[in-house]
């Protein structure tokens, strides 16, 4: 029955527009996630970094986005994240590092089954200034309760000097009285998405 005061098309279009929210609605990136990264200096000693602050979405037609908060980089040594804030990243310009990508509509309709895929997959990196294309090999797995968990099966290779980052690396070795810090860094992820409620 419909109540006074609305009117048939009110009430079709109020319907419309709840099935229209639904169907656009996002995964929404959550908790448990990171991305971690490891780097080598005097060519020995390996550290693990990671970064704080992260947000990201899953359209259900597969658009991917994720955004990394560059100024959230922990080191576990606060002066190091500093310096790597303002001479590596240089957050004051280029305060995040975006990740977006095309996610096949047979993984999203694996997902939706509850089967895990073993995908390799193009993304673009915007970090620094600079787009480069990478290569992700990632495992997906849907959860118990509706999120889907996306892992990097294989590190991600990042080249400094693809993203202006060399000076920066220089910089900072000139500063901490380093004999080398790599240039080239393998980056590690797992990414957790609800689903849409």
């Amino acid at each position: 029955m419909i109540r006074p005061g609305k009117t048939l098309t009110s009430v079709l279009l109020s319907a419309g527009l709840l099935l229209s929210s639904v169907a656009q609605a996002d995964w929404q990136l959550a908790q448990p996630s990171e991305v971690t990264f490891v780097t080598a200096k005097n060519t020995h000693l390996l550290e693990v970094h990671r970064f704080n602050t992260l947000s990201g979405t899953v359209s259900d037609s597969g658009e991917a986005r994720i955004s990394i908060d560059l100024s959230s980089i922990d080191s576990r040594i606060p002066v190091r994240d500093e310096r790597m804030q303002k001479h590596l990243f240089e957050v004051e310009q280029f305060t995040s590092a975006t990740i977006s990508a095309q996610i096949p509509a047979s993984v999203i309709s694996s997902v939706k089954d509850g089967k895990i895929s073993h995908i390799t997959q193009e993304a673009t990196l915007n970090l620094h200034g600079s787009d480069e294309q990478i290569e992700l090999e990632l495992l997906v797995v849907p959860g118990r309760q509706g999120e889907v968990v996306i892992s990097s099966l294989k590190p991600v290779l990042i080249h400094a000097d693809d993203f202006a980052l060399t000076k920066g690396i220089r910089m900072l070795q000139d500063i901490a009285k380093l004999k080398v810090i790599t240039e080239v860094v393998p980056v590690n992820f797992t990414l957790t998405f609800n689903a849409p409620q």
